[in-house]
């Protein structure tokens, strides 16, 4: 990796350590004359993936990665990656019913849940077998203390509220506040969100529930919009008036809330820095810079672990190095800074076409004398050899019959990804049985690699032109002469079909040459 920059205040080099922080003896510590101090250290990983959500559970971060989706749509493989003592202890892929975007990753009652929204899927996640377990419902409870239960809900459009639940009468009393990150200091409770803080000192004196708009009954009946009373029992310490939600460049705002010593504080953060400040006069007072250039972030509808992973919320940030993100973590005066340093490729690479080439002479080779007994573990060390990109996709794709004429079970697959340059790319499928690991069929499929070009380009079409003679030379060389040649018809592409003693087909699909003018080339191998 090239050109890496840390930029946290000036420190101008990576710090290597453990992320226990009850065990700091190599991490690079700055104390700030504010009373603050600055815990900053390295993780080195190798992850194919951008992290979505995290927490810290028993000096452990837990955190999801998601792999980019470069062909066949859905969602990326999704998994759960354990980091312990500066290294990945385990990674565990997400159940595949967690399909959805919005979804929120927690820790409840010394437990991690995980739980997905519009779908109802919910889990528990073992973390001595390192297995999740699906489980009923998840209560919207984001607080509790001695004496009350606080639960919200976002209601989109709608806005949302918060619910303060009396443990000793059951009466609830209900404040317009979505989804707030809570703080308490002795009996005041403050509600946080990107541009406001209120400040409640007895919930009791918030506007009384009916009926209707209890928490339990108001989702249910589907009336977010239920009247309520006029606004009362709080008060504003601070908002932000020209905060714009749909103003993606709108910078400067609320990150996160913690108490210290009595106070309340605030990571605030610019287009240019991160600070520690607090609240005069409905102004936000920076007393503390700890760090520039980084974009935190938050997923919608994952608020519950803003409350419940432990005294300070766990933060999430991006830099404008990919490669480079990390987390904050707050207890008491201490900032921990975990920086990870992804070594892995997150994108393909140009291979250029001697490479490229080579890499499909060595699958053609593997293919043609072992499929059949060809096993999909191996492909999978092959493809690493080789070095080829890995996009095997996160659901179930299928096979058409003509392609499987044996009618094996279709219910694995590996897929991989060659950019050969700028104008063309190819992608095969190993179609697999999952039961015996057995590859059945294989399809390679030579596309434009910039979509954003237009297909008809003479540049590209030459390109493809010269990458069909390739192909057709190379089986020639292997199999012979073609057994058939099929015209282009109306539903039909120009092919190419090989047939061989042992019973191998291989179907090559050329559109290159086909009056419909499109650039891709397909070729299929199966076995009877």
């Amino acid at each position: 990796m090239k050109n890496i920059k840390i930029f946290f205040l000036i420190i101008p080099f990576l710090f290597l350590s453990c992320t226990n922080s009850t065990n700091q003896k190599n991490v690079n510590v700055i104390h700030f004359d504010s009373g603050f101090s600055l815990y900053q250290d390295t993780i080195f990983v190798y992850i194919r993936g951008n992290m979505k959500h995290a927490l810290k559970y028993r000096d452990k971060f837990y955190a999801i990665f998601e792999q980019r989706v470069y062909e066949y749509g859905g969602h990326g493989k999704r998994s759960l990656f354990i980091i312990s003592n500066g290294k990945v202890e385990n990674v565990v892929d997400l159940p595949k019913k967690m399909d959805a975007v919005y979804w929120d990753f927690f820790v409840k009652n010394d437990s991690i849940f995980l739980k997905q929204y519009m779908n109802d899927q919910n889990y528990y996640f073992d973390t001595q077998n390192y297995t999740w377990n699906e489980i009923d419902q998840i209560d919207d409870l984001i607080f509790e203390d001695e004496k009350f239960y606080v639960f919200s809900l976002d209601f989109g459009e709608w806005g949302g509220k918060t619910w303060f639940k009396d443990k000793k009468t059951g009466i609830e009393y209900v404040i317009e506040a979505k989804t707030p990150l809570i703080s308490k200091i002795d009996l005041t409770y403050y509600l946080t969100n990107s541009f406001k803080v209120l400040k409640i000192e007895n919930p009791l004196q918030l506007n009384k529930c009916d009926d209707d708009v209890r928490y339990g009954n108001i989702e249910k009946k589907e009336k977010w919009y239920s009247w309520y009373g006029e606004p009362i029992g709080f008060d504003v310490v601070y908002e932000d008036t020209t905060f714009n939600y749909f103003d993606y460049s709108y910078k400067s705002s609320i990150v996160s809330s913690f108490a210290w010593q009595n106070e309340l504080f605030h990571i605030y953060e610019t287009d240019t820095a991160t600070y520690i400040a607090k609240i005069e006069n409905n102004t936000v007072k920076t007393i503390q810079k700890i760090g520039e250039e980084k974009s935190f972030y938050n997923w919608y509808y994952s608020y519950r672990c803003r409350n419940l992973n432990g005294s300070n919320e766990l933060l999430k940030f991006q830099t404008k190095d990919e490669h480079l993100f990390g987390l904050i973590d707050i207890i008491d005066n201490k900032i921990f800074v975990y920086y990870f340093v992804n070594k892995a490729e997150l994108e393909p690479k140009s291979l250029g076409t001697a490479k490229s080439d080579s890499i499909f002479i060595n699958r053609l080779n593997l293919i043609l004398s072992d499929l059949g007994s060809l096993q999909l573990s191996k492909v999978d060390s092959f493809e690493q050899k080789w070095g080829t990109f890995d996009i095997t996709p996160n659901h179930k794709i299928g096979v058409a019959d003509y392609w499987n004429p044996n009618k094996y079970p279709i219910d694995t697959c590996k897929s991989f990804l060659i950019q050969e340059d700028s104008l063309i790319s190819n992608s095969i499928i190993y179609f697999a049985t999952k039961a015996n690991d057995l590859v059945r069929t294989v399809t390679i499929d030579w596309k434009v690699t910039n979509y954003s070009r237009f297909d008809l380009d003479e540049l590209t079409r030459e390109t493809f032109v010269s990458k069909v003679d390739f192909v057709e030379t190379f089986l020639k060389q292997k199999l012979g002469q073609p057994t058939n040649i099929e015209k282009e018809a109306k539903n039909r592409y120009p092919s190419t079909i090989w047939k061989t003693s042992s019973g191998l087909t291989a179907e090559l699909v050329n559109t290159v040459n086909s009056k419909k003018n499109h650039n891709s080339i397909r070729l299929v191998i199966f076995k009877n």
